[in-house]
């Protein structure tokens, strides 16, 4: 499902896609356990999704690079499902070997086309596998991205514009999950499974280098922290997890899964006529492995006590609850862009970040919901963008928290004014002392031109890169390096001593990386401290204090 077009399945493909996948999960485990209420504990669902996937990276990892496309897809389906791990992996793996099965027919081409019958049989595999498919949970998920999937393919887009529907749509259906179930929405969060799903394709569709998978964290609604009570309810009435793997000659898995179904609840019994997965939540454990040693040997048993399990994880929560206590008297809300610019915000002290900045403006909806989410007695927004300000300003009187808005025009301005916020002071006193630190600074960006005009007395001509200093246009041409140049001269003009930089994302990083380099032995004395901010639209992002 990367996003690179073209191509056929190969292992080196799958080992490189899964294995971004599984890193992304990997990172977000503990998250989806947390939010795991529904429809009920099965151990925690983050760790099961990264086992089962975890079982797909080892068998790639040690696969024969010359395997074709048929028997790479058979492998990835096998491994799946000899892999899988809980009610949640047990599911993914049918979606897996739904996704893969055109793949083991003989497709072989990887594009957008292909895509999209994968996400659509591998929805079509999960709802089969499930005896009473419930909606608000990974299969509704599931089934909303692959029928975005469908209709991109169908409006002619491919390559990036693909990815970007249906992942856009997926986090949509997620955020759509505890409108569908109740315990979700008592809970104050979204499914823990369709949450977890959606990490794994994001990972997969965005690889980075060298491991380092970066996932948007959505809104604030998606990373809610379960309420106690709601965890609590949700126990299943059953005590043991129990799943294991069936092998056999004509092994015959409706008959297995008719004597296992009064045995419990939560019931699944996938796979072939010579290996099945079992997983089922009952009582009696042993009676379960009885009846399926009647047909075949069984092998990999895993018995766990789901109480224990609860317990471990409300305990858990507590002791995040109890850290949370003190939360000062001040929260902040930041709009950012670019995951190295949410990790600096969040260094500084950030609680709650929401997606958004020049070209994608989050909704006063989007803002209220970030400001309502806060824990602390009072809330600091930080717009970031000029054009932000206004719509901030509209959530402050209609907000039901006390809300200062702090007027920042730039993602600079803001990290400066981070530098100077006390979370123990009032959202009024760190106001003056933010404020403060935003005035001592100046700002510049360097983007590429969207159309030919003259602004601010330099000509501008579209595709070119020019150069802004306090929203003020001060250089332009087909070099960056010149208009970097331009930039910095006005920044350090009145003795400042100290440029911080943030590289963006994209084609433009690598000669924004130049730029500085010609940079720094341009002013040896000026200090340029360079940071990773990932932000779209903007090669560099400059201040100067």
């Amino acid at each position: 499902m990367a996003n690179d077009e073209g191509g056929v399945l190969t292992v080196a493909r799958a080992r490189a896609v899964v294995g971004a996948g599984f890193r992304a999960l990997e990172g977000r485990r503990q998250h989806v356990n947390d939010l795991n209420v529904y429809p009920v504990p099965d151990g925690d669902t983050g760790t099961n999704l990264c086992l089962t996937v975890r079982a797909i990276v080892e068998d790639l990892q040690e696969a024969d690079p010359a395997l074709s496309c048929a028997e790479t897809a058979s492998l990835i389906a096998n491994a799946a499902l000899m892999g899988a791990r809980g009610n949640s992996g047990v599911i993914l793996s049918q979606m897996i070997r739904g996704a893969v099965e055109p793949y083991a027919a003989g497709q072989e081409l990887v594009d957008a086309t292909a895509a999209s019958a994968a996400l659509a049989k591998a929805a079509e595999a999960a709802y089969r596998a499930v005896r009473k498919p419930v909606e608000g949970t990974m299969l509704t998920v599931l089934r909303d991205t692959a029928d975005a999937a469908g209709k991109a393919v169908e409006a002619g887009q491919s390559g990036e514009g693909f990815v970007a529907a249906i992942l856009s749509e997926g986090w949509e259906s997620v955020r759509r999950t505890p409108a569908l179930l109740k315990v979700l929405a008592d809970a104050g969060v979204v499914d823990a499974g369709g949450y977890g799903l959606m990490v794994l394709l994001e990972g997969m569709a965005r690889p980075g280098e060298e491991g380092d998978v970066t996932v948007p964290e959505p809104a604030r609604e998606l990373a809610a922290r379960p309420q106690i009570e709601a965890v609590e309810e949700a126990e299943s009435k059953y005590t043991y997890c129990t799943s294991f793997l069936l092998r056999g000659e004509g092994l015959d898995a409706p008959a297995l899964e008719s004597a296992l179904f009064d045995l419990g609840d939560s019931l699944l019994v996938v796979g072939t006529d010579s290996q099945v997965k079992v997983h089922v939540h009952t009582d009696e454990p042993g009676r379960a492995l009885a009846l399926a040693t009647a047909q075949g040997t069984i092998h990999e048993v895993e018995i766990d006590n789901m109480r224990d399990q609860t317990a471990a994880r409300t305990k858990r929560l507590r002791e995040a609850e109890a850290a949370e206590a003190d939360l000062g008297a001040t929260d902040v809300v930041a709009v950012v862009a670019g995951e190295g610019v949410r990790r600096l915000f969040q260094s500084l002290g950030t609680r709650v970040l929401v997606e958004g900045g020049q070209s994608m403006n989050p909704s006063a909806e989007e803002l209220l919901r970030a400001v309502e989410s806060t824990k602390a007695p009072e809330v600091l927004l930080l717009p970031n963008n000029k054009n932000i300000i206004m719509v901030a300003e509209q959530v402050a009187a209609m907000s039901s928290r006390p809300l200062i808005v702090l007027p920042t025009r730039s993602v600079q301005a803001g990290l400066s004014a981070m530098v100077a916020f006390d979370p123990q002071a009032s959202a009024e006193t760190n106001r003056e002392r933010m404020g403060q630190a935003v005035s001592s600074v100046m700002t510049g960006e360097v983007t590429r031109a969207v159309r030919d005009s003259r602004a601010d007395g330099v000509e501008v001509k579209a595709g070119e890169y020019l150069g802004l200093v306090e929203d003020r246009a001060v250089a332009s041409g087909p070099d960056m390096i010149p208009v970097v140049e331009g930039v910095a001269a006005l920044l350090i003009a009145d003795g400042r001593e100290l440029v911080t930089v943030l590289v963006g994302d994209g084609a433009d990083a690598e000669t924004a990386r130049v730029a500085l380099d010609h940079l720094r032995e341009l002013y040896p004395e000026v200090e340029v401290e360079v940071h990773e901010g990932g932000q779209p639209l903007y090669p560099l992002l400059l201040s100067a204090e």
